[in-house]
């Protein structure tokens, strides 16, 4: 009777804060990381004092804005990505671009990822939910570490927290699973204001898995809305996704690139929402000009039917 009873107890210890079994993984581990902004250069653009140049579109960037994937996404699908974006300068993905998972998932998404015509371009990117383990101590999933190397920015928070400056834009990540303590979030937020107070006119993009809105029911993040809503005021765009639908409402938005989608519950107060996979572009056409419009467009995945556009002035 006391071994069964220790037995369902381990059971469902495994269910509750554990991970479950993953599959074997059989095929190549690949031995490949993804060309990100931490390396001394990424191919088409050249670190300098002023931030990454980019040299392959010296008058333009796009980039490409993908956001929960879940290994839902195979390689025949980024290839039609990369044919629909042809000038894509880089690739963001928001995160839980991986389902819930260790090595076996991260090499899913490599093998597939590899053989696409994306996998050449530099990746922004940020952890989700999903890139870390479940239980009492969340930790960041080592694999994604060794095969995502991120710019590394000291300021005494564990996680990803770092940002990427483009000639007219400057990108921030902002790692939502690693602000539990009132102390994290202090030190995060001056760190965000010392990046908005030093932009020097560039256009301002803030990235995080969890949305600081939500139309989806119970999906409000009441530590992430106090926490950082006055400074997401002053930014250009805030990227969510974690929601998987698509939302806007002024200049926040929820993307979902491939994530079941989740019911929209409140999305009278949105401006746009979409419940279907989404992907979508961020476009500033002329570095040259300082009135150079800031463009943010949203495709169906399914068709690449555009769906939505925001214009973006300076706040």
């Amino acid at each position: 009777m006391l071994a069964a009873g220790v037995i369902v107890c381990i059971v469902r210890w495994q269910a509750w804060f554990g991970m479950p079994d993953e599959p074997v993984w059989r095929g190549n581990t690949l031995g490949y990381v993804f060309p990100t902004f931490a390396g001394d250069s990424v191919h088409g653009f050249v670190a300098t004092d002023q931030g990454w140049q980019d040299t392959v579109t010296p008058q333009s960037l796009d980039l490409l804005v993908l956001g929960d994937v879940h290994n839902r996404l195979t390689y025949a699908e980024y290839d039609t990505l990369a044919a629909r974006v042809p000038q894509a300068d880089a690739v963001v993905q928001v995160g839980d671009w991986m389902d819930r998972g260790q090595k076996y998932y991260h090499q899913l998404l490599l093998r597939e990822w590899t053989e696409s015509s994306l996998c050449g371009l530099p990746v922004i990117n940020c952890p989700g939910n999903h890139e870390y383990t479940k239980g009492i101590h969340k930790t960041l999933l080592p694999e994604w570490l060794e095969w995502f190397p991120q710019p590394v920015e000291d300021i005494a928070v564990p996680g990803i927290f770092y940002h990427v400056d483009f000639p007219q834009l400057r990108f921030i990540v902002i790692d939502s699973n690693s602000i539990d303590l009132l102390v994290y979030r202090t030190r995060v937020l001056t760190w965000l204001r010392d990046l908005l107070n030093t932009a020097e006119g560039r256009y301002v993009v803030v990235m995080m898995h969890h949305p600081a809105i939500s139309a989806c029911k119970g999906r409000f993040n009441p530590t992430i809305y106090a926490t950082f809503r006055y400074a997401l005021g002053q930014i250009d765009l805030s990227i969510a996704g974690h929601d998987h639908s698509y939302m806007r409402k002024g200049h926040f938005v929820v993307v979902n690139a491939a994530g079941k989608a989740k019911p929209q519950k409140d999305s009278t107060n949105f401006e746009f929402a979409y419940p279907d996979p989404v992907y979508s572009v961020i476009t500033l056409p002329d570095y040259t000009s300082a009135e150079s419009p800031f463009i943010f467009r949203t495709y169906r995945m399914s068709d690449g039917v555009l769906i939505d556009s925001l214009y973006v002035d300076h706040h």
